[in-house]
């Protein structure tokens, strides 16, 4: 006998799923999870295009079959490295998959859950980095010994299979009965759960008199669909178990078939999991001798063409050995395994996948850049609560070096709200040292700032959502030189100081923070405070209350200090402040 294998076929949205378990559930855990694998009967399809292991976008999050498709078990490793993927113990990995199929047939447990027959294992290794997905196929599969072949035919050169047909279309059966047999099946299927679907025992029968034949040995005939036309031979369809229950009892071996839905459209090599199937008649029942039907039509008539469903008879070459259960399970040890996929070229080597080009850009820097932060969470700061960092609304009070400089690092943190206030234009000595601008944005007097910083950052990367407002910060000690701007800009601070959750505080001047300060301790806001000088250079939180107990104040940059707020720091300044710190480092750099 010869099978055709199935072909593994991965939707699009699956490797995306399987990114996302693994950025936010598996993490460096690489333990093998359950994925659905999907299979269905297409006899208009080319045969090449057949019998194909579906893995869609929902198999690692839904146990749902959709309507028209049969299930099959799968589980996913999904390692870490590409080392890891080339070196694992392939074999092993095989012989374990195949292990859990010839448990479940040895114990009986395979009554439950008959799509094992079907099974499958992946081996994937993911480079979420460059969106680079590593995969290999594994459809484990029993070999039967001595092997089956049809009736009347015999190997040719040691090869199983190499035989001149593969079966009468519908073994004799008529057009009638087939379509007799499908509404059955129909109907049955809607009796049983979806584990049950893929396999199933059909028995025929004649006339009246057989209709009470078959009697389960428990007395229990649940899950046994009789077809309800009386016009001709009629059809009893049953799940698998219902073979120990006697559900052949008494029946002539022409009326008796063992049947499974066969997504393969080659004549001569029914499906793969046949294999299984198969072994399961051997070593459960004991049989040497049996009607396989590939059941191969989804409606009771065809629109075109005749039915495709097929009946195999099979023998195994110990045909005349004893053909009890107990014989056949005289021998322990696991058969002979083989089942690895082979690639488009035919070697036994696994697949590749690259998907940078289909997917769009913005969401790879989306990706992108959580995945570096969980890589970091995972290794360094399991607590550390990225999407609290990520939803937390950030005001940068300045858009000079410290502004630039602070937003990229938000940004790095996966910051996504970020706001600008700064009434500067961009000058010719701003650029070397401040990122975010660039040579074309001093030309004709400079572009503002706050409004060029935000445009830079979505530059930078598309998804953050910055806004820049052109506006001067009231500052203590200068003179009011018009009310109504100064009462409408301070308005506008205030009310964007209570839109937000943290205000940075990155001005030129002493003074320019004192506002700001103020009205986030009023609010109750986290305040980042970045102050230089000749002297000194500090950075502190403050604003709200720290935990302890009793709960202590956080003093602010100016309860620090006892030098009061002044117009100062502006009629004396002769350089940029942000250059101290440099400048400092170059004269000092023993401190």
């Amino acid at each position: 006998m010869r099978y055709t294998p199935f072909a593994s076929d991965i939707e699009f949205p699956f490797y995306t799923a399987l990114s996302s378990i693994k950025i936010n559930h598996d993490k460096l855990d690489d333990a093998a999870r359950k994925v659905l694998g999907l299979y269905e009967v297409r006899p208009t399809d080319l045969p090449n295009a057949s019998c194909r292991m579906q893995i869609h976008g929902n198999a690692l999050t839904s146990d749902e079959t959709p309507a028209g498709f049969y299930r099959a078990e799968g589980m996913i490793k999904n390692v870490n490295t590409l080392e890891e993927y080339m070196n694992i113990d392939k074999a092993h990995i095989l012989q374990q998959s195949a292990k859990t199929v010839w448990d479940a047939i040895c114990d009986g447990t395979i009554y439950s859950c008959p799509s094992l027959l079907a099974s499958f294992f992946i081996l994937s290794y993911a480079d979420l980095k460059k969106y680079k997905f590593h995969y290999w196929f594994a459809f484990p599969a029993l070999h039967s010994s001595p092997s089956w072949a049809l009736c009347g035919e015999t190997e040719t050169n040691g090869n199983p299979g190499q035989t001149r047909e593969a079966g009468s279309p519908a073994g004799g059966l008529r057009d009638a009965e087939i379509s007799n047999l499908v509404e059955t099946v129909k109907t049955w299927s809607y009796s049983v759960e979806d584990r049950q679907r893929g396999f199933f025992l059909a028995r025929r029968f004649h006339d009246a008199s057989n209709e009470t034949i078959f009697e389960s040995n428990s007395g229990n005939l649940d899950n046994v669909t009789e077809s309800s036309n009386h016009d001709g031979p009629r059809w009893r369809i049953a799940p698998l178990l219902a073979y120990e229950n006697g559900f052949f009892r008494g029946a002539r071996f022409e009326d008796c078939f063992v049947c499974f839905a066969d997504p393969s459209n080659y004549e001569d090599a029914p499906g793969w999991m046949l294999r299984n199937l198969l072994l399961l008649v051997k070593r459960r029942w004991g049989l040497n001798k049996i009607q396989v039907l590939r059941y191969r039509d989804m409606q009771p008539h065809p629109s075109r063409g005749h039915h495709k469903s097929t009946v195999l008879t099979l023998q195994s070459d110990d045909i005349h050995a004893p053909t009890t259960a107990e014989s056949q399970f005289s021998t322990k040890d696991m058969p002979k395994v083989t089942g690895w996929e082979r690639n488009p070229a035919g070697k036994l080597t696994g697949r590749f996948v690259n998907l940078t080009e289909y997917l769009d850009p913005k969401r790879l820097a989306d990706q992108s850049v959580d995945l570096n932060l969980k890589l970091m969470k995972w290794r360094i700061s399991p607590n550390l609560d990225l999407e609290k960092i990520k939803h937390t609304k950030c005001l940068l009070l300045g858009a000079g070096t410290l502004g630039s400089y602070v937003a990229r690092n938000l940004m790095g943190w996966g910051v996504s709200r970020i706001t600008f206030v700064d009434n500067g234009s961009v000058s010719f000595s701003n650029p070397v040292r401040q990122p975010l601008y660039n040579f074309a944005d001093c030309i004709d007097g400079g572009v503002k700032k706050a409004l060029r910083a935000s445009q830079a950052l979505s530059e930078i990367y598309p998804g953050v959502n910055s806004t820049g407002h052109v506006l001067s910060v009231p500052m203590v000690g200068h003179p009011v030189i018009d009310a109504e701007k100064s009462r409408a800009e301070f308005d506008v601070l205030q009310r964007l100081v209570e839109e937000h959750d943290a205000i940075f505080l990155l001005m030129d001047t002493r003074e320019a923070r004192w506002l700001p300060t103020v009205m986030g301790k009023a609010a109750g806001k986290v305040v980042m405070n970045a102050a230089l000088g000749f002297d000194s250079y500090v950075v502190m939180r403050h604003g709200i209350k720290a935990i302890a107990e009793p709960p202590a104040e956080l003093g602010c940059y100016f309860c620090n200090d006892v030098v009061a707020p002044m117009n100062v720091s502006r009629l004396t300044r002769g350089l940029d402040v942000a250059m101290l710190r440099f400048n400092e480092v170059c004269q000092r750099p023993n401190t």
